[in-house]
């Protein structure tokens, strides 16, 4: 089996899965909406293809891993509330509506407190659930329940925090910039390893909210060869985020990428605070560190030469611009064109 990593066709949002080669998959945001269920809608329909056909079963339900919200945008949480289980499923045995629903299990949940703390009045309904759902699984922590890390109950969590019922919490449950986990799901994980970007610690100018989504990298062992395959996600961060990893990552190989997904569905906060500016440097720095022909893809509606902003056509022209084949657009990807789906890991 090899690692795959499918991005979703939802317009301007996002919702990937990763399906590593030894059978365990991790969602990373979800933008589930109700209308692509219609028949004849022009959206296509995520959560059924993930509950009949890429997911694993246990508890009678779809299984997934991991579930990681980069930023609690309703755009990247859409459908959480109604789609997944979310409560202790080794006390409260889910019914037969619930099985008949087909909702969504996450095994350990991926949470950076800090953006829910800061942004706590303007959250959606689908992020408060998740919201309610991080601390429900800490609160098993703090009750040293049983079960607090089984499948269905477990955490991680990611950067920094002020909440003291979290610096409780013991230290192989946490993540910070800096960090490798080589762990999911409360099981060692051999052929991948997560390296964790972001959020910071300190505060950085522009969209707060933004400025604080989780970016990570994926690095994929493959046929016994190590990191033949990295991946970059990371949210709706904007220029000023790539600006700070850049400079705060020693090793070289922690930023270099075969798959990047354009931050915040190719908008041009990627590269500058307006369109109208030039590229910021470090922006364009970051792009250099593509390895072989890797591909950059837009989780987006499709690209127009309008003033939409995300997404911007300067944007894609930026990123065009930076590849060494630049007259080729084959290895930049739009999700609305089609399911956009990259198949084992791409090597260089």
């Amino acid at each position: 089996m090899t690692h795959k990593i499918t991005f979703y066709p939802v317009g301007n949002g996002d919702c990937n899965l990763i399906s590593f080669s030894d059978g365990a998959s991790m969602i990373v945001d979800c933008n589930f909406r109700q209308e692509a269920e219609e028949e004849d809608s022009p959206y296509f329909d995520v959560w059924k293809e993930l509950t009949s056909e890429k997911l694993n079963t246990k508890f009678g339900l779809p299984f997934v891993d991991a579930f990681v919200l980069t930023h609690p945008d309703q755009d990247h949480c859409r459908g959480f509330a109604e789609k997944f289980f979310l409560k202790d499923p080794h006390k409260d045995a889910p019914s037969k509506s619930e099985k008949d629903d087909k909702l969504i299990v996450i095994g350990e949940l991926w949470y950076s407190p800090r953006v829910f703390s800061e942004h706590s009045r303007e959250l959606s309904d689908d992020a408060k659930a998740f919201k309610k759902e991080a601390e429900r699984r800490m609160k098993l922590w703090e009750n040293n329940d049983a079960n607090k890390n089984k499948d269905g109950n477990r955490i991680r969590i990611i950067g920094y925090f002020d909440d003291e019922k979290i610096k409780n919490l013991p230290d192989s449950v946490k993540a910070f910039p800096g960090d490798t986990v080589k762990s999911l799901n409360g099981s060692s994980r051999k052929e991948y390893r997560f390296f964790i970007h972001a959020p910071f610690k300190d505060d950085i100018e522009g969209n707060d909210r933004n400025c604080t989504s989780i970016v990570f990298q994926i690095k994929f062992d493959v046929d016994k060869t190590s990191d033949v395959g990295k991946v970059i996600l990371g949210g709706d961060a904007e220029w000023r985020v790539w600006r700070k990893i850049q400079e705060a990552t020693d090793d070289d190989t922690n930023l270099k990428w075969n798959i990047f997904e354009a931050p915040h569905h190719c908008s041009y906060t990627f590269f500058s605070d307006s369109r109208d500016n030039e590229p910021e440097q470090s922006a364009l720095n970051f792009l250099a560190y593509r390895e072989g022909n890797g591909y950059i893809v837009s989780s987006s509606k499709l690209i127009k030469p309008n003033t939409d902003n995300p997404p911007c056509q300067k944007a894609k022209n930026r990123y065009l611009d930076a590849m060494d084949d630049k007259e080729d657009e084959d290895y930049f990807k739009c999700t609305q064109l089609k399911m956009t789906k990259v198949m084992k890991c791409i090597t260089p």
